[in-house]
């Protein structure tokens, strides 16, 4: 299977292809979120360097995040009209299962944590259950003090939603690894795309949506004004 992997949730955006499970290509956008500039022009690269045309393509995945409002619907938008366009299935990542393969597991658990802003975090708590990574949670918005009542001890963390909140997460019996744990590789997004579709996992492409998990800052603060 030839999967086409999309990430625009952050700063550092992406494109990958993968055949039965191995990466061929990947390439970083640039910095500074310029995705809708770069990312077309990214995946016209890939193809050209490694000698594929779009409909060489199997299945397309995409970083569904949560993250970047802008770079999310970037990438969500890219991979339904190609979905439409070659007539090929497509299939949602999140972000949380994209950043967690960045860590390799042993017995202890891990927790990817991102900032959501205004006091509140992004977060999801997995553990190594028969040599599978494994969901304990389901993805969470969810304030700091909260999350740390409710984290496993010992347990590793790691993102950009520690550092505003250090204080609350340093604990002796919580490990946190470096930032860069949770950048989100499209490589990761494509191998995981394959694997989400071999296990039976489908998706409607009208259906494709962003996973937001709370709503954007300008409709709260709106909201908090009425």
């Amino acid at each position: 299977m030839k999967v086409l992997g999309i990430e625009t949730s952050g700063n550092i955006g992406g494109a990958a292809v993968c055949k039965d499970k191995h990466i061929i290509l990947a390439k970083e956008l640039g910095t500074g979120m310029q995705h809708g500039k770069e990312l077309v022009p990214t995946i016209k690269h890939i193809f050209q360097e490694i000698g594929w045309i779009p409909k060489d393509i199997d299945l397309i995945a995409v970083d569904v995040g949560p993250g970047s409002y802008t770079g999310l619907r970037i990438g969500v938008t890219c991979a339904k009209t190609l979905a439409y366009a070659l007539n090929k299935p497509v299939i949602g990542v999140p972000i949380f299962d994209i950043i967690a393969e960045n860590y390799t597991m042993n017995s202890i658990p891990i927790c990817p944590i991102l900032d959501a802003k205004r006091n509140h975090v992004y977060a999801c708590i997995y553990k190594l259950e028969n040599a599978q990574r494994k969901k304990v949670t389901e993805f969470m918005v969810i304030q700091p003090d909260k999350l740390l009542s409710i984290l496993p001890r010992p347990v590793v963390i790691f993102g950009d939603g520690i550092t505003p909140y250090k204080e609350v997460f340093q604990q002796k019996d919580i490990f946190i690894e470096a930032e860069e744990q949770a950048i989100p590789r499209a490589k990761n997004v494509a191998l995981l795309g394959e694997k989400m579709y071999e296990s039976g996992q489908r998706c409607e492409i009208d259906k494709l949506l962003p996973l937001y998990l709370r709503r954007a800052e300008a409709i709260e603060k709106r909201e908090g004004m009425k």
